[in-house]
């Protein structure tokens, strides 16, 4: 009977820390001007003791801010608290196909200038990042408190980028470089779909607790927020679906055939085709049937993890966002889960990310804002 209950002890004291700290923040945020400490508790489970240290200690570093007192029957008034948004400001970079994007935000979202540099795949991208962070602190009218690298590939928490395929990246760790270009500035690497996957639950006028977040762009992979945090896996590998096998005999960059990357990937649903064209009227079938492939393959991949997960809510972000065959991919994958509803489950329907192109810096951001302060 022992055996049946084991106890995970990989946890340690920071990470503990890092993980209420980010339910207190999430909290606070959800309130948007109206939660006291009261409602911190109850929505984070959290001891009185543990919500008060932690909200002394932002609104000491101005993370928080007291923003007025509401009274609920007798007793002393409740104070409410909000994010203190423009005090601390952040720099996020995603690393793209071919460019660097970094923007200076603050601490509630709001981009206040962008940059966008070329950068040739495969290079390191920490010398071009550095050189726009630094850019972006001269010009803001305020301290940079962090800067969060959104990358493709794996990324452990120390910020080591352990493999990307289509980069042919191993063992880079971007986190240290990064700090260490930026004369010390706290530097934070995160995958770029769990970045997107983060800010769609901290950002999101929605109530967002459970969603798989599915990153298309030259690749493919997929951020996974179950119950308000972040799953990653004990390898930091979960959400890397772009080698699924599909059973397609078309080749892929890793070598083997048929991949989820080579037939729904936007390099492998384009191909040849002149897509302004196609939409200007001058049809191309073999467009058509490619589009209509990947999303009945993504449709397939999202109706298996809605029954394996129990998750409804599912969303689409990355380059599709803004490619011109974006929408036609996006109505391919619902006419498709529309057709073919799991028994037992309700119909799923995939959405676009609610901030477009913005949204892996958004969500890059994200990620310094909880461990900077932990």
């Amino acid at each position: 009977m022992a055996d049946q209950l084991r106890v995970d002890r990989r946890g340690t004291r920071q990470s503990l820390r890092e993980r209420n700290l980010a339910l207190v923040l999430q909290a606070v945020a959800a309130g948007d001007g109206a939660v006291s400490r009261a409602d911190i508790r109850r929505a984070t489970g959290l001891p009185s003791a543990t919500v008060s240290e932690i909200v002394t200690e932002l609104l000491d570093r101005r993370v928080v801010q007291e923003v007025g007192q509401v009274r609920a029957g007798v007793g002393k008034p409740a104070t409410l608290l909000a994010l203190d948004r423009d005090h601390h400001l952040f720099v996020g970079v995603h690393v793209g196909r071919d460019r660097v994007v970094a923007s200076r935000l603050t601490l509630g979202g709001r981009v206040q200038e962008s940059l966008r540099m070329p950068y040739r795949p495969g290079d390191n991208p920490v010398p071009i990042a550095a050189d726009a962070v630094r850019a972006l602190r001269a010009s803001a009218d305020g301290s940079v408190s962090a800067v969060g690298l959104a990358t493709p590939g794996i990324v452990t928490r120390e910020g080591v980028l352990t493999q990307a395929f289509n980069y042919g990246w191993s063992m880079v760790p971007f986190g240290e470089q990064l700090s260490r270009a930026c004369d010390g500035l706290p530097a934070h690497v995160i995958n770029d779909s769990n970045a997107v996957a983060l800010s769609e639950v901290v950002l999101s006028d929605r109530s967002r607790l459970s969603l798989v977040l599915l990153w298309l762009g030259t690749g493919i992979g997929a951020g996974i927020v179950l119950d308000g945090r972040l799953y990653e896996g004990p390898g930091h590998q979960a959400g890397e679906i772009g080698h699924i096998d599909t059973g397609h005999d078309l080749p892929c960059v890793c070598g083997r055939s048929g991949c989820l990357e080579a037939v729904a990937g936007l390099p492998a649903v384009v191909g040849d085709s002149d897509v302004a064209a196609h939409l200007a009227g001058d049809t191309d079938p073999g467009l058509d049937a490619r589009v209509r492939r990947a999303g009945r393959e993504l449709a397939r991949l999202v109706s298996s993890l809605a029954a394996m997960l129990d998750v409804a809510d599912f969303s689409l972000g990355g380059p599709v966002v803004t490619h011109p065959l974006g929408p036609a991919l996006l109505s391919a994958i619902n006419t498709e889960l529309a057709a073919r509803p799991v028994p037992g489950f309700s119909t799923v329907r995939v959405d676009f990310s609610e901030f477009g192109d913005q949204d892996v810096v958004i969500g890059a951001r994200r990620t310094p804002c909880a461990r900077s302060w932990a």
